[in-house]
């Protein structure tokens, strides 16, 4: 695959991961679902997986093809403004990467034995996908690669919030 296809692939994966995180936060109030029918509480579930699926294929999985590292050409520097921006060390960081892992390996891909699910913590996906897609953007843009891409993760998270609410609201 060339470069070109691989940069725009993970921007895809983050603006995938951003959208299911934004409309996944929609869904809630005061720390509880809006709505409690099967259907929203299902698609709500399905907005979090997604999230951490993708999340994992940006930052887990070091042979995956869309990791973060096959795509940045500065990789010291992207990970020490990553963990800046995250206010994480990179130990803490390593920690994060086990919390997806270990909720996309219990509980989505498979269903293991534990019995009470804890999803991670969302705020970290945010900024680390939003950090990853700003600085593909910034950094690493070839042949124009990301012609129609929205032009700022935190925009594009904020824009489809907004939608989310919207629906979620009706």
């Amino acid at each position: 695959m060339k470069r070109r296809q691989i940069l725009r692939r993970v921007g895809i994966l983050c603006c995938h991961c951003l959208r299911n995180l934004a409309f996944y936060n929609s869904g809630w109030r005061n720390g509880a679902l809006i709505h409690k029918e099967p259907f929203w509480v299902n698609a709500n579930g399905n907005f979090l997986d997604i999230c951490v699926l993708e999340w994992c294929k940006l930052f887990a999985d070091a042979r995956g093809k869309h990791h973060w590292q096959k795509v940045i050409t500065n990789q010291i520097r992207f990970f020490e403004e990553l963990l800046q921006i995250a206010n994480l060390t990179e130990a803490e960081f390593d920690a994060y990467i086990g919390e997806m892992r270990t909720y996309r390996d219990k509980f989505i891909s498979h269903l293991d034995a534990e019995e009470t699910m804890y999803p991670p913590n969302l705020r970290l996906a945010r900024k680390t996908v939003s950090f990853l897609y700003d600085y593909l953007l910034a950094n690493e843009e070839i042949d124009a690669c990301f012609h129609d891409a929205p032009a700022n993760a935190s925009h594009f998270y904020e824009f489809i919030a907004r939608q989310g609410k919207t629906i979620y609201s009706k």
